[in-house]
């Protein structure tokens, strides 16, 4: 899901899972209106596991979140809630970019007295370098944007094989970037706030090695790495705040526990005692203490509750048999109980349910119920009816793959019960939450169905349809289409939105693509996400971000005394 898959999207409250309206019911013990002071330690609780910490490969939104506080790009999401949250602002970079040439060619200019953790100046070449790591065949989880739109980008290897590195960004003077695209890009001033458009010095590059221990251009450093465990973060004292409008830096460290278990999570912000009162919770509360939580006016207080630009859907495998017929997709697609499913996630609070690929709070959003059933429960009737036109009855067994977490498991019962009352049988696939999208993202590894979800890189479709729908982006690793969908017509209709000069054409049209893709039935969407996150009595700054699927925005967090 990022989205960001939001891997991205994007990307990913790993049970599953890149502005529209984040809301927050934060009162005082949410630090509404409670004065941070500057130090102390924040703790962050996870229930899952950071996939990948190096920004080649960072494409998971819970991932870009904590990475935000350790590197910095060219340009980055606004620190705020709502709307204002969507909008890109300069990181790195003096603007958000000066385009040329028809937008073929985008010129920044480095921000004087940027540094690395060891005090020396980021230049130019470290962001060059930074992007070339991206064509790495070693570092396949990242964006596809460098791939798809730099010059001769199509034949470049990456540095490991091509230390000639690539013509077409070039670095004029120490401050000075220049991509020379092979095409034009009106947006990429926001694509260039992904975390692959981070400097990397190349003498503290070790490769693959480099996930567990990038180098710091952000306020924290890491002091100290567990995988799947525990990771500590400590200040960063070569970042220079006056160059940085975004992060804040309060806390003295940062310290995040992974792969707790949710309901402990859930129950030591609860009490709130000791360090729990200087903690947050990376993801969204449990279903089993929503209860508890929103009808306790003081806990309550503490419950922040942010939107997103997310959809959460069941991704169908069209490249394997029986998947391949549209009949047995669309099936599929009735006999979900996307209620169910949402109950698994805590019931309304975890949001809507979805209809359409393109969330309400997306421009080109477009209104449909191409699948319909009585209050989203599903129609096995519909889909008996389907399987028996396409000659299935009874005999179809399929394999899920899901997050090796309480939530994915849920998940996935939601998934195989619901299938199973037209007669479908799921046996439930279980992934490491830290190699979940790794794994799925494998053609090779991939089954049947997958439980997925995406969050555009920045608000708009352009970074929605074309990722998860051209069927000519599919990769044998990093691939972010699941579905491993590749119609020609779809394809085609997506270089000619493209190509239009007319952004509100092209957004509207974005809308009617989405459309004719949900007539495949590729996926099933099932719920536009909302993010309902516990905080400790102690925590200020705290409000859902839209990039990051309505979690907290860690780089605002602080400690009240």
């Amino acid at each position: 899901m990022r989205g960001r898959r939001a891997r991205l999207a994007l990307a990913a409250a790993l049970g599953l899972l890149p502005a529209a309206a984040c809301t927050s019911t934060a009162g005082t013990g949410a630090g509404a209106d409670a004065a941070p002071v500057r130090g102390g330690t924040l703790h962050v609780l996870s229930s899952t596991d950071l996939e990948h910490l190096d920004p080649a490969r960072a494409y998971v939104t819970s991932t870009q979140d904590v990475g935000r506080l350790i590197y910095r790009t060219l340009t980055t999401f606004a620190p705020a809630p709502g709307d204002a949250g969507g909008k890109i602002v300069p990181d790195l970079a003096t603007d958000t970019g000066r385009p040329g040439d028809g937008a073929r060619t985008w010129t920044f200019t480095l921000k004087e007295g940027v540094t690395f953790e060891d005090g020396r100046a980021i230049t130019s070449k470290d962001v060059k370098y930074g992007v070339e790591r991206t064509f790495a065949a070693e570092l396949p989880e990242g964006p596809p944007y460098a791939r798809m739109w730099l010059a001769g980008g199509e034949t470049y290897k990456g540095p490991y094989k091509d230390p000639g590195g690539l013509a077409s960004i070039e670095t004029p003077d120490e401050r000075t970037v220049v991509f020379r695209l092979n095409r034009p890009v009106s947006d990429f001033g926001s694509a260039v706030s992904l975390p692959m458009f981070a400097p990397v010095p190349q003498d503290k590059d070790t490769g693959v090695g480099y996930d567990n221990r990038p180098f710091s251009s952000g306020p924290y450093k890491i002091e100290k790495f567990e995988p799947k465990k525990q990771l500590t973060l400590a200040r960063n004292t070569s970042w220079a705040q006056g160059t940085d409008a975004v992060r804040k830096g309060l806390p003295d460290k940062v310290v995040i526990d992974l792969n707790l278990d949710a309901a402990v999570v859930d129950q030591r912000l609860i009490a709130g005692q000791g360090e729990d009162a200087n903690a947050v919770a990376l993801e969204p509360i449990g279903p089993a203490s929503v209860g508890r939580v929103v009808n306790d006016p003081q806990l309550k207080q503490r419950l922040v509750t942010g939107e997103s630009i997310n959809t959460r859907f069941l991704s169908i495998n069209t490249r394997r048999k029986p998947l391949d017929d549209v009949r047995v997709r669309q099936a599929i697609a009735f006999a979900l109980d996307k209620d169910a499913l949402r109950t698994t996630r805590g019931g309304p609070i975890a949001g809507d349910l979805a209809t359409t690929l393109l969330p309400p709070t997306l421009p080109g959003y477009a209104a449909e119920d191409p699948y319909p059933s009585k209050d989203g429960k599903g129609d096995p009737e519909k889909a008996k009816a389907l399987l028996a036109e396409a000659g299935h009855s009874g005999d179809l067994v399929l394999t899920l793959d899901a997050p090796a977490t309480a939530g994915g498991k849920a998940q996935g019962e939601a998934v195989q019960a619901s299938l199973a009352r037209a007669g479908i049988t799921v046996k439930i696939n279980e992934i490491s939450s830290s190699a979940y999208y790794s794994t799925v993202g494998s053609p090779a590894r991939e089954h049947d169905l997958v439980l997925d979800g995406w969050t555009p890189d920045w608000p708009g479709a352009s970074t929605y349809l074309p990722i998860l729908f051209d069927g000519r982006l599919i990769t044998g690793e990093g691939n972010n289409n699941r579905a491993q969908y590749d119609s020609a017509e779809v394809n085609a209709r997506i270089d000619a939105i493209a190509a239009t000069g007319d952004p509100a054409a092209a957004t509207a049209a974005y809308g009617e693509l989405g459309k004719q893709i949900m007539k495949d039935a590729p996926v099933v969407p099932f719920l536009w996400d909302k993010a309902a996150v516990l905080t400790g009595p102690n925590i200020t700054g705290a409000y859902g971000h839209t990039a990051y699927v309505g979690r907290l925005d860690l780089v605002s967090l602080g400690l009240r005394r």
